[in-house]
C-alpha cells in the first residue's frame, strides 16, 4: 500500500529488528506518552501484541502499521489506530527524528485517515497531542483536523496538558479547518 514516498505495510513482529534504531531515539519520546524499549526483544514483543490485535472483549479494532521511504527502503516509523465500536477512531504515529520535518508523518497520516475513511462508517476521527508537540499540531492541522480545546494530561509523572483534535468524517484529509485560537506553548 504505496503513498507517493511511502511504502505502508501491517506491523509485524519481524519488523522489530528494522524499527529498533529508528524508535531508540530518546527525542522521540519528549511528548510521548511511551518508553525506548531497551532491546530489540522486547520491542519484538510489543509488535507481536499489536499484531494480534485488541482483545476481544474491547470490541475495538487495532490498526497497526510500518513506514518505509520508497526511494531508500529505510524505515521510518509506525502509524496506529483504534477503531471503537461507537464509529470513532483514534490515530496515532511515531517517525524517527531523521524524517522529521519532510513531510512523511503528513502524507502517511493522509493515507491513514483515507484507508480509515474507505475500511470503516466513522463519524469522526480524533487525537491527542501534548500542547508542546508544534510538529503533530501542524500535521493534524494541515490534515484538516479541527482542535476541540485542552484536556489534562500525565506524562512520566508529570502533570501536562493535551490538544484534543477532530476530524469529522466525510472531510477529505488535507482540507484546511479553521482552528480555535487556541495559545501555543
Amino acid at each position: 500500500m504505496p503513498t507517493n514516498r511511502l511504502h505502508v505495510e501491517p506491523l509485524r513482529a519481524v519488523h522489530a529488528p528494522l524499527l529498533f534504531p529508528v524508535l531508540a531515539d530518546p527525542r522521540i519520546y519528549l511528548y510521548v506518552p511511551d518508553d525506548v524499549h531497551p532491546t530489540v526483544d522486547s520491542l519484538a514483543n510489543r509488535f507481536a501484541r499489536l499484531e494480534r490485535g485488541a482483545p476481544v472483549e474491547s470490541e475495538e479494532v487495532w490498526l497497526n502499521w510500518v513506514l518505509q521511504r520508497v526511494d531508500t527502503s529505510a524505515y521510518i516509523g509506525t502509524l496506529q489506530a483504534t477503531v471503537t465500536p461507537d464509529s470513532h477512531a483514534y490515530i496515532g504515529y511515531v517517525l524517527g527524528p531523521p524524517a522529521w520535518g519532510q513531510g512523511f508523518a503528513t502524507e502517511a497520516c493522509a493515507w491513514l485517515v483515507a484507508e480509515l475513511q474507505l475500511r470503516f462508517a466513522l463519524a469522526e476521527i480524533l487525537a491527542t497531542v501534548d500542547v508542546r508537540n508544534l510538529g503533530s499540531i501542524r500535521v493534524l492541522e494541515r490534515l484538516g483536523f479541527r482542535s476541540m480545546g485542552t484536556e489534562p494530561a500525565e506524562l512520566r509523572g508529570q502533570a501536562t496538558t493535551d490538544y484534543r483534535y477532530r476530524l469529522a468524517c466525510g472531510s477529505p484529509a488535507g482540507t484546511p479547518s479553521k482552528v480555535a485560537n487556541q495559545p501555543r506553548a
